[in-house]
């Protein structure tokens, strides 16, 4: 079973993301790509999912909300995927929350930006609190990928906010890099690192899941924390094992899943 190793979580901890590559086999690459293929044909159509995806600077929709309340079956297998439970107990630990998760698109031809920034709250501290990005789907400069500062989540707050402002203007800032992927790989990337995406020009579309992950113990310090997280989140991994386990044949090569 692929899980992360202690090199790809060192670089994750300096350079605030990480790009752990062949983490789905085809398998679950076919049904990810079917169904999230599905869903944009719906959003674009006007369909119940529309309601729920949100539209870039230039109006463009890309960002499909709360996916797993959307019908579809992959969301949740992914959740429960072999690799993102070893990498959150390692990573966490047993108390953490799946705070959201949404479909990440890029349009072909006309995909929409997205500015740099941070996500969440930039409150400070050295806890982990991550965005899995799970790609379906080639993502390079060519295809509008995502650009990361590396570093920047150990930025203080106005340093951050600053270099956001610079990104309004131009771009290119210093630093960035491109987090260019395959089919199948997955990015890690700190809420607080900074990351952006330029319009997606004439080539192939793009998507991906994304979802946050934090430490409960977290939670209850901070803002977000609300008596719907605690209700509605929590149980969210029960109601992946449930789903992984309908479909044995999605696990990897000599893995039995989680159960």
């Amino acid at each position: 079973m692929r899980k992360i190793t202690d090199s790809e979580i060192d670089f994750f901890d300096q350079n605030g993301y990480v790009i752990c590559k062949d983490v789905l086999h085809e398998e679950e690459l076919v049904n990810f790509q079917t169904g999230s293929s599905r869903l944009i044909e719906e959003i674009l159509a006007g369909g119940p999912a529309d309601a729920k995806c949100g539209r870039g600077p230039e109006g463009i929709p890309y960002y499909l909300s709360y996916l797993h309340s959307t019908q579809n079956d992959f969301s949740l297998r992914l959740l429960a995927h072999p690799f993102i439970g070893d990498l959150l107990t390692r990573m966490v630990g047993p108390d953490f929350i799946h705070c959201y998760e949404a479909l990440v698109f890029k349009l072909p031809g006309n995909g929409s930006s997205v500015p740099w920034h941070g996500d969440g709250d930039p409150e400070e501290g050295d806890e982990r609190i991550f965005n899995i990005d799970i790609y379906p789907d080639r993502s390079t400069v060519d295809n509008s990928c995502v650009w990361v500062v590396p570093g920047s989540h150990m930025w203080a707050p106005n340093e951050a906010n600053k270099m956001v402002a610079r990104g309004k203007e131009q771009f290119d800032l210093p630093g960035a890099v491109p987090a260019e992927v395959k089919p199948g790989d997955v990015l890690l990337h700190h809420t607080r690192v900074l990351h952006g995406s330029t319009v997606n020009g004439p080539s192939a579309g793009t998507k991906s899941t994304d979802g946050s992950m934090i430490p409960s113990s977290r939670n209850v310090r901070s803002f977000i924390s609300t008596h719907f997280t605690y209700a509605s989140r929590t149980p969210m991994t029960q109601m992946t094992r449930h789903s992984r386990s309908k479909f044995p044949k999605v696990c990897l090569p000599g893995c039995r899943g989680i159960r």
